[in-house]
C-alpha cells in the first residue's frame, strides 16, 4: 500500500474467523512494541458509540495518575500550593504528593490546605500527612458524575444565589446576603470538579462517553459554559457581600430599576440553560435578543444613578452593584452563545 494511503485508512487488516464464531484481527507489530506487549498479555477493548473501537494494554487501563508537586523552601507560600494544587486537581491526577523540595511545611499552612482539599475539591482526601507536606487521593466515581449533570447543579444553585441575592439586596437582609457568599463555595467546588471531569474525557476517550461528552468538539463550549456559570455566581456573592456594606436600603427608584434589571437576568439566564440543556437554537437566539433588549433597563437605570447624591456613603457601593449586574447579563448571554456555536458544530 502507498505511504499516502496509509495516511488516510491507517493499517488496513482483514477480519477474520476461527472457531466458526470468533471474530479476529491482527495487531500492528510496532503498537505491540511500544506498548510493550507480549504473548499472553491482555488487552482491554472499549466499544464506542461512532462504530469505532479503543484499544489499550491492561496496564495502561488500570493505572492511576500519580503527580508531583515540589516547592523550593524559599519559594513556598499557601497561595502558591493551594494553585499548585488544584491545577494538578482538575488536570486529573488521582495521587497529588505536595511537598516542600528541601525543608518542612509549615504546620498552620498545611491545616490551611486540609480545610481547602474539604472546601473545595470533590472527591479528595489526605492520606498521608508527611513533615514536607501532604499526599492526596482523589476518589471520584467518574461514571455517576457526568458533566451535564454537574452544570445542572451549578444552574440550580446559582438560581437560588440570584432570587436570594435581589431579595437581601431590597431588604437590607444582610444575613441573607452571608448566605448567598458561602453558596459560592460550592459553585467552586463544581466548577474544579467539572473541569476535572472535561481534562479527564479529553486525556481518555474511555472517560469521555462515561462523562457524558458526545464529542470532543462540545469541550470548549462546555468549558466556556461552565465558566460563564461560576462567573455568575461570583457576580451574586460579589453583590451580597456590598449589600452587607450599605448603610440603609436604596431608594425607591432605584429599588424599583435594580429589581427590574435583576429579574430580566434570572429569566435569561434560565432560558439560556434550558436552551443548552435542549440543544434548541430558536430559544438561545431568543434569550441573545431578550439580553440585547435589556439595554432600555440599563439605561434607566444609570439616569436614576446620576440623580444620587455623591456624598452619599452608599452611592460609591451602589454604582459597582450595577455595574456588577451589567456584567452578569453579559455572562448569561453568553451562554446562549456557546449554545449557539455548540449546535452550529453538530449541525455541520
Amino acid at each position: 500500500m502507498s505511504a499516502r494511503k496509509k495516511r488516510e485508512f491507517g493499517e488496513i487488516r482483514k477480519i477474520q474467523v476461527t472457531g466458526g464464531s470468533t471474530y479476529i484481527v491482527s495487531l500492528p507489530k510496532h503498537w505491540v512494541i511500544n506498548a510493550g506487549l507480549k504473548p499472553g498479555d491482555s488487552v482491554v477493548v472499549y466499544a464506542q458509540n461512532d462504530n469505532t473501537l479503543l484499544l489499550m494494554p491492561l496496564k495502561e487501563a488500570s493505572r492511576k495518575k500519580d503527580v508531583v508537586l515540589t516547592i523550593k523552601s524559599k519559594d513556598w507560600s499557601i497561595g502558591r500550593a493551594i494553585r499548585m494544587l488544584v491545577a494538578a486537581y482538575v488536570s486529573g491526577g488521582d495521587i497529588i504528593k505536595l511537598v516542600v523540595k528541601d525543608g518542612v511545611a509549615p504546620i498552620e499552612d498545611k491545616k490551611v490546605l486540609r480545610d481547602f482539599i474539604r472546601r473545595y475539591l470533590v472527591g479528595a482526601e489526605v492520606v498521608e500527612d508527611l513533615p514536607e507536606g501532604l499526599v492526596i487521593q482523589v476518589i471520584v466515581n467518574v461514571e455517576e458524575l457526568k458533566v451535564i449533570h454537574i452544570l445542572q447543579r451549578m444552574h440550580k444553585l446559582v438560581w437560588s444565589m440570584l432570587k436570594d441575592t435581589i431579595t437581601a439586596f431590597m431588604n437590607l437582609d444582610k444575613d441573607l446576603a452571608r448566605d448567598v457568599i458561602i453558596r459560592d463555595d460550592e459553585i467552586d467546588r463544581f466548577y474544579f470538579l467539572f473541569i476535572r471531569q472535561l481534562n479527564l474525557s479529553l486525556q481518555d476517550r474511555r472517560v469521555m462517553l462515561d462523562v457524558g461528552l458526545e464529542q470532543s468538539a462540545d469541550a470548549i463550549n462546555l468549558s466556556m459554559i461552565a465558566r460563564n456559570i461560576e462567573k455568575i455566581a461570583d457576580h451574586a456573592a460579589y453583590i451580597a457581600d456590598k449589600t452587607i456594606k450599605l448603610a440603609k436600603k436604596p431608594y425607591e427608584p432605584l429599588k424599583s430599576k435594580i429589581e427590574q434589571l435583576s429579574r430580566a437576568i434570572i429569566e435569561i439566564f434560565n432560558e439560556a440553560m434550558n436552551a443548552f440543556y435542549s440543544m434548541n437554537d430558536s430559544m438561545a437566539l431568543s434569550a441573545i435578543e431578550r439580553a440585547a433588549k435589556t439595554i432600555k433597563l440599563e439605561e434607566d437605570l444609570e439616569n436614576v444613578m446620576l440623580s444620587l447624591d455623591v456624598c452619599d456613603r452608599d452611592t460609591p457601593t451602589l454604582r459597582m452593584i450595577v455595574e456588577c449586574l451589567k456584567s452578569m447579563l453579559s455572562e448569561t448571554a453568553d451562554i446562549a452563545e456557546h449554545t449557539m456555536d455548540m449546535i452550529a458544530v453538530r449541525k455541520s
